[in-house]
């Protein structure tokens, strides 16, 4: 916001000089976001100049709206306040919505900043994950053109906490209906490079088509008798 000084010439009144300052104090707010006008009123009578310094600010400093800050020495003229901006960046959720939505929309160059140079995708349906945003966006390329653009993912929830990670549940959706066996969960891990928020690990987790149910506590068990045999076979995972 600007500021404004007014400086009004009087005729000289005295040879004494006095000096006198007053102000309004703020009123209460109603909401953190309310804007106000704070006034500071600073009158110096002498044989020429009266000054008077006058500006608003908002009362709490948000990412889109700057402080307007002044200090005020006495028995010297005003100078016009500074205005400090604060910075923002997007919230990692708000990335990974990103990264949604340029999926849905099939536009990858609306995601590609969204990813880190040096970023590890690992979707769990392939047997190596993808590394390097290069490959993620081949990959994803492959996606986007193998299937309809009427399929469409849908975030049924998604973590807003933490500012470095976010863990999303989703399912697919065909013209608006759910997709039989979609669901899926993710957890992406950000970092801020360059001033940005962008993803440096992501990892998807799809429903299986084929749902062994209580056959696949039977594997399990299995394979640990085996490996408790065996244990040089962990050596092969």
């Amino acid at each position: 916001m600007a500021a404004m000084m007014i400086i009004m010439v009087s005729l000289p009144t005295a040879t004494t000089t006095t000096t006198t300052k007053s102000s309004i104090a703020p009123f209460p707010l109603s909401s953190s976001y309310s804007t106000f006008s704070y006034f500071t009123t600073r009158r110096r009578k002498s044989t020429h100049i009266e000054y008077i310094d006058r500006f608003s600010f908002r009362s709490t400093p948000t990412d889109s709206n700057p402080v307007i800050l002044s200090n005020f020495a006495e028995g010297e003229v005003s100078s016009p306040p500074s205005v400090v901006f604060s910075s923002s960046l997007d919230s990692a959720s708000d990335v990974v919505r990103r990264f949604y939505e340029g999926i849905n929309s099939r536009d990858l160059s609306t995601v590609v900043d969204l990813i880190a140079e040096d970023c590890i995708y690992e979707d769990l349906v392939f047997p190596q994950p993808f590394i390097g945003r290069k490959a993620i966006l081949e990959f994803f390329e492959k996606f986007i053109y193998t299937i309809s653009q009427d399929l469409q993912f849908a975030i049924d929830d998604i973590s807003g906490e933490d500012t470095l990670a976010v863990g999303v549940t989703w399912h697919l959706e065909w013209k608006g209906k759910p997709f039989p066996f979609s669901k899926g969960c993710s957890f992406y891990r950000l970092e801020v490079v360059n001033g940005q928020r962008k993803i440096i690990y992501g990892r998807d987790i799809v429903e299986p088509a084929v749902k062994p149910g209580d056959l696949a506590l039977v594997a399990i068990r299995g394979v640990t008798w085996l490996l408790q045999q065996f244990p040089q076979l962990a050596e092969r995972f």
